[in-house]
């Protein structure tokens, strides 16, 4: 991995990361017609088991085949975001002439589809070459994300595929898709256990950009945190309980794509590191980790952030307008354990085991040198926190 210097000069020569964006109920329905429209005639979609099993992509399939298009299909199961799946994915897009790629599902599903794209369209580099910040050098196929979950993935400029024991994160500004596709009808047909889970940790990836000291550069960037905060406060939980009307799942879908925005030139923190690795160790989905590491961290953290933290209270309703930033700043971390526990996700460390937890600490720190952070976290301190993480009420 690159050192964070890598990311700052990164960070100020990123520009022209245009993104078509739709938003509206039925607009996955409208995808053929306009794939159609565009000339695309060989369509690559990769999606999901699960999307597989509910019918969700069927009536796309068939509208585009009605149409005189031909739909190649590439279902990835829940943890094939590896090396060998892009691998053998990028094999299959070539051997048909695909011209357009369609990714539809969460995170690992978008992760592979942008891998896919820009391996497509820079032959000469091995997946291990374009690993880490700015290191593809063209730019990769069309390709459009249907995004089922609001995991964020769907508007940053970052990969995450797993090699062995490694977690390899790709960055550039080609990995930003060219089309995002909004629907709240697909968000109305998921299990909500899942949405909740990549809403929690897009809401993760949002308050570590706001509280990074790289934010404070770029302030615009940072500004679309304060846009998705009070969504994620006001409608997650309704999401989950099915409380809500079409246009309040618009605006939630909306959140994690604010926040995915917000890291395309900030990045993440150490919850995200910590999260990928306990995730991919324990099989446990990143945001169930974030939901309980994240607090700790913030709170060993909180000297330095505490006048953020206060900002995103404000935002999201959680204290008085008279708090002081102290109470304000606290207010904010009780909240999103609150919000947490409201949408059924409790305590996910207890399952760590102590012979585990010093590859994954020395993993994750690693990975986090490439970002700014609000303070230092060196071995000894991340095992006293991931074991208070541990013994967390759930």
């Amino acid at each position: 991995m690159t050192s964070s210097r890598r990311m700052m000069q990164y960070a100020k020569s990123i520009h022209g990361c245009r993104q078509e964006l739709v938003v509206d109920s039925g607009a996955f329905r409208q995808l053929p017609e306009k794939l159609v429209e565009q000339g695309r005639r060989r369509i690559l979609l990769i999606s999901g088991r699960q999307t597989q099993r509910l019918g969700l992509y069927d009536k796309f399939v068939s509208k585009l085949q009605n149409n005189g298009a031909k739909c190649f299909v590439w279902h990835i199961e829940k943890s094939d975001s590896d090396h060998q799946t892009v691998e053998k994915c990028t094999k299959f897009c070539k051997s048909y002439n695909c011209d357009v790629i369609v990714a539809f599902g969460g995170g690992k599903v978008i992760d592979v589809a942008k891998m896919v794209s820009v391996w497509v369209n820079n032959p000469d580099l091995s997946l291990y070459q374009m690993r880490g910040i700015g290191q593809i050098k063209n730019a990769g196929m069309p390709l459009y994300v249907v995004a089922s979950t609001g995991s964020g993935a769907e508007s940053s400029a970052c990969s995450m595929l797993r090699n062995n024991h490694q977690i390899l994160m790709y960055y550039s500004k080609y990995l930003v898709p060219s089309t995002v596709v909004l629907d709240p009808e697909l968000l109305l047909r998921l299990p909500t256990d899942s949405m909740a889970q990549s809403m929690i940790q897009a809401l993760t990836h949002a308050i570590e950009v706001y509280i990074s000291p790289n934010g404070k550069k770029y302030q615009a960037d940072r500004a679309n945190v304060l846009v998705a905060i009070p969504i994620f406060f006001s409608y997650l939980e309704k999401c989950y309980r099915h409380d809500a009307n079409p246009d309040v799942y618009l605006q939630m879908m909306m959140a994690p794509y604010y926040s995915g925005v917000s890291t395309r030139r900030i990045g993440f923190g150490y919850t995200h590191c910590l999260s990928m690795y306990i995730s991919e160790k324990y099989n446990i989905a990143p945001g169930k980790v974030s939901a309980t590491l994240l607090p700790v961290i913030l709170n060993y953290e909180f000297d330095e952030i505490k006048e953020d933290l206060a900002d995103l209270a404000r935002a999201a309703g959680l204290c008085s307008v008279h708090a002081s930033v102290e109470e304000a700043g606290q207010a904010f971390i009780t909240g999103f354990c609150s919000l947490c526990h409201r949408i059924g996700i409790t305590n996910s460390l207890r399952q760590i085991r102590p012979d585990d937890c010093s590859e994954i600490i020395q993993l994750a720190l690693y990975d986090a040198e490439q970002w700014k952070h609000p303070k230092k976290m060196n071995g000894k301190v991340a095992l006293a926190l991931l074991r208070k993480a541990q013994h967390a009420e759930g």
